[in-house]
């Protein structure tokens, strides 16, 4: 039974949506949905630029990111196994926190998706630059935007199977890469080389642009674990949710920050940082220093097929989001969906604010990659902070009710409310980052818009609802 908060009650009901409420989902299933929805352009192409402004205390920065992903799916695993709902996780936001902070929540992390998408399809934009560097880069990401579309227009069939499938495939990448780089480090005694500890101390050390660099790196950092929202959009599909979801929600974020942490940490013992760019994934970088060029392609290929796995993924997601606001009289009423055929509205709209995204980005300067994932990065510190602030508040009556509480959720509430400042403290410090201006821009400029449409008219359809 659902606590009562706000004057709303979630409670586990009949979704609206078929497909919602099918509980599938197993142990395998919801991990490699996990895996293979955080996996993705945001590693493979975003920790060039996170290792180029850090250095090789990178490492640090993503297990220090990663600590703030375990407080975010112990919150998530901990209400969801507790307090199971309809759709989403936009309800335990609603339920904790109020009407206007779940309605705001929902738009964010459809805005989030969008912007999202854009990132991934300039990310495959440059993957396939390696093979033919004449065709622009804005023709490459469009090309990879309409085909995604293409594919949702006519259903995307399993979709839990093929995230699954390739989050197998990403795994086996990051651990080849990472065998292949132990390979070299064995093998270069007496070449020309320079690598491991002394290539480290070579380029000035662990921290070579000083310890604030941490911070600013972890404003992309976050962008690159921001697929979390799949685990917990597919809690609510999960068949024995108390036994399924703790043990996928643990295996994620071990094998996530795992594979991140010693995958960078192979990158920095083999090529200097300083090396890196953000026209290249560094993963080709470092094997092609190598004369791996074989490898490197290969590499290249996997990581495109890989990401279109992720972009279709949070597509569909995204537009799935736009139908439960709709549901919830938070979204045009004609976005609401009822199961029978597809939703063609949310679909086109998805898709044209996908394509007018990506064509803003490219008129703006070159840094679009950036833009894109500094933009989305804003909408994902907003997210992870509300899932935090609703769980600290669902913890103070499931102390008094002797509920289940997630191990991921160690040190709670105290971590739990640490790692919700630090959250706000980088939105705070990202304000004075140069790279980031034109995101925080755009950031305040949608959520103003969002509030004013909130006090319009919004608040009086969403509450008449609840």
């Amino acid at each position: 039974m659902g606590l009562k908060q706000h004057g709303t009650r979630v409670k586990a009901a009949k979704s609206k949506n078929p497909k919602t409420a099918r509980r599938s989902l197993g142990t395998i299933g919801l991990t490699g949905l996990g895996i293979g929805g955080i996996i993705g352009a945001g590693f493979f192409l975003g920790s060039g630029i996170v290792i180029r402004q850090v250095g090789p205390g990178v490492v640090v920065t993503y297990l220090l990111a990663g600590v703030i992903l375990a407080q975010v799916m112990g919150a998530i695993t901990s209400m969801a196994i507790n307090v199971p709902v309809r759709s989403s996780y936009q309800e335990y936001i609603q339920q904790y926190l109020g009407h206007f902070l779940g309605y705001f929540l929902g738009w964010a992390v459809y805005i989030s998706g969008i912007l999202s998408v854009g990132s991934e399809a300039v990310a495959m934009a440059v993957y396939s630059r390696t093979w033919d560097p004449h065709i622009a880069l804005g023709i490459y990401a469009l090309v990879y935007v309409l085909i995604i579309i293409g594919l949702n227009m006519f259903g995307v069939a399993n979709l839990g199977k093929t995230e699954a499938a390739m989050s197998v495939v990403k795994t086996a990448v990051l651990v080849g890469f990472m065998v292949v780089a132990v390979w070299l480090l064995s093998h270069l005694g007496g070449s020309s080389h320079l690598a491991g500890w002394a290539l480290i101390r070579a380029h000035g050390g662990t921290f070579p642009r000083g310890v604030p660099a941490l911070f600013k790196g972890m404003l992309i950092v976050i962008y690159s674990y921001a697929g979390v929202t799949t685990v917990a959009m597919a809690t609510s599909r999960t068949k024995h949710p108390k036994d399924v979801i703790p043990k996928a929600a643990l295996a994620t974020t071990l094998g996530v920050v795992g594979l991140y942490a010693l995958s960078v940490a192979g990158l920095m013992l083999l090529v200097p940082y300083t090396r890196m760019s953000p026209h290249q994934s560094p993963f080709v970088t470092a094997l092609g220093s190598y004369h791996l060029v074989w490898f490197s392609w290969a590499f290249n290929a996997v990581i495109l097929v890989a990401s279109f796995s992720v972009m279709a993924g949070t597509f569909y997601a995204t537009e799935w989001m736009l139908i439960s606001m709709a549901l919830q009289k938070g979204a045009p009423s004609f976005y609401r969906h009822k199961g029978r055929g597809r939703p063609y509205a949310s679909l086109i709209t998805t898709a044209l604010l996908v394509i007018a995204t990506l064509v803003l980005a490219f008129m703006l300067p070159r840094t679009v990659y950036t833009d894109l994932t500094a933009a989305s990065s804003y909408f994902s510190f907003v997210n992870w902070l509300l899932i935090l602030l609703a769980f600290a508040v669902w913890f103070r009556h499931a102390r008094t009710n002797g509920q289940t509480v997630s191990r991921l959720a160690f040190g709670a509430p105290y971590l739990t409310w640490a790692m919700a400042a630090a959250i706000m403290a980088l939105g705070i410090y990202s304000a004075t980052v140069p790279s980031f201006r034109l995101a925080l821009y755009v950031f305040a400029g949608l959520s103003a818009i969002l509030v004013a449409i909130w006090f319009l008219g919004a608040r009086r359809q969403v509450t008449r609802q609840a």
